[in-house]
C-alpha cells in the first residue's frame, strides 16, 4: 500500500503540474478551492469517529454529542483567538501544522516518539511551508498582514526557508542518515525538488492544494480508514464517507456563513479562506496527534 500510495502521489503531482500549463490563474484557484473543500476537508471530517475510538476508555466524553460539542467549541475558540491574538495564533498554527505535515510524511518510516523526532518532523514540515511561502512571498506577506497586521519581508521568508531546510538536513544527518540507504536520502531530496518546482510553477492556492491533497490528505485518509475500520480498500472509503458526510456538509456550509459574517474584516479573499482553515483544522491536528498515541 505504501509503495502504491507513494507512486500515486508523484503521478498525481506531475499530472496536476501538467494541467496547470493549460489553466489560467483564476481556473487554477477555482480548481484548488474545489479540491480543498472536497477531499481536503473530507480527510478531517471523521474526527468525531476518531475521537470516539481514541477516548473509548472515557465513556462520558466519548459520547458522540459530547464530542461534537467539544469539537465545535474548540473550532470557535480557535476562531476567537485568531481574531483577538492573530499573530500568536497564526504562529502556533503554522508550527503545529508543520509538525502535523512532517509526521504524516515520516511516521511510517521513523518513530515519532521523543523530542528529537518531533523536532525533525516539525523542521521538515516547516521546510514544506517555507518552500511554499518563499515561492509566493509577496502574496504570503499580504495575507499575513491582512490577518495579523504584521508584515513579513520576502527576505525574511526566504531566510526562513534556508534555515528550515538546513535544520532538517542537520537533524537528518545526526540521527537518520545511517538508518536509510543512500538511494532513500536521494529520493527525499528529489521530493523536495518536486515541491520547489510545483510551488514556483503555480498559484499559491493551487500549489497548496496539490501538496495538501496528494501528499497529506490522501495518505491521512488511508491511515484513518485503517485506524477506524482496519481496511484501506474502496469499501473502507465508502464507510468513511458515510460516517463523515454530515460533518463535511456542516464544514462547507460554515465556510459560507463565515464568508458573509466576517468578510468585512479581511481585504483579501485568500486571507479569509486560510483563516477559516486555521479555525477548522487546529482541533483536527490535536486529535490526530492523540489518536496516534493510542493507535
Amino acid at each position: 500500500m505504501f509503495i502504491i500510495l507513494k507512486n500515486t502521489k508523484l503521478i498525481l503531482t506531475f499530472f496536476t503540474l501538467w494541467l496547470s500549463i493549460f489553466f489560467n490563474e483564476k481556473l487554477e484557484d477555482y480548481t484548488a478551492y474545489f479540491c480543498i473543500l472536497s477531499l481536503g476537508i473530507l480527510h478531517g471530517a471523521n474526527d468525531l469517529g476518531i475521537g470516539k475510538k481514541t477516548l473509548h476508555a472515557h465513556a462520558f466524553i466519548s459520547k458522540k454529542w459530547i464530542l461534537l460539542l467539544i469539537y465545535v467549541l474548540a473550532i470557535f475558540s480557535v476562531a476567537f483567538l485568531l481574531m483577538q491574538f492573530p499573530t500568536m495564533t497564526l504562529t502556533l498554527f503554522v508550527l503545529f501544522s508543520a509538525y502535523h505535515f512532517g509526521e504524516q510524511h515520516w511516521e511510517s518510516l521513523i518513530s515519532n516518539k521523543g523530542v528529537f523526532a518531533k523536532m525533525f518532523m516539525t523542521a521538515y514540515g516547516m521546510s514544506i511551508f517555507t518552500l511554499l511561502f518563499s515561492a509566493h512571498s509577496l502574496l504570503v506577506s499580504d495575507i499575513i498582514q491582512d490577518i495579523s497586521n504584521v508584515r513579513l519581508s520576502p527576505t525574511l521568508i526566504q531566510m526562513s526557508m534556508y534555515a528550515s531546510l538546513a535544520i532538517t538536513a542537520i537533524l537528518y544527518a545526526i540521527k537518520y542518515q545511517k538508518t536509510f540507504e543512500y538511494s532513500f536520502t536521494l529520493r527525499q531530496i528529489f521530493y523536495l525538488l518536486v515541491f520547489f518546482v510545483v510551488f514556483n510553477s503555480t498559484t499559491l492556492l493551487w500549489a497548496f492544494a496539490i501538496y495538501f491533497i496528494f501528499w497529506h490528505s490522501l495518505p491521512s485518509l488511508v491511515d484513518q480508514m485503517n485506524f477506524l475500520y482496519g481496511r484501506t480498500d474502496f469499501k473502507g472509503f465508502v464507510m468513511f464517507v458515510k460516517s463523515s458526510w454530515l460533518y463535511w456538509t456542516m464544514a462547507v456550509l460554515s465556510l459560507g456563513a463565515y464568508y458573509f459574517i466576517l468578510k468585512q474584516y479581511f481585504v483579501l479573499e485568500l486571507s479569509m479562506f486560510f483563516a477559516f482553515l486555521t479555525a477548522l483544522t487546529m482541533p483536527h491536528i490535536f486529535l490526530m496527534y492523540f489518536s496516534k498515541k493510542v493507535d
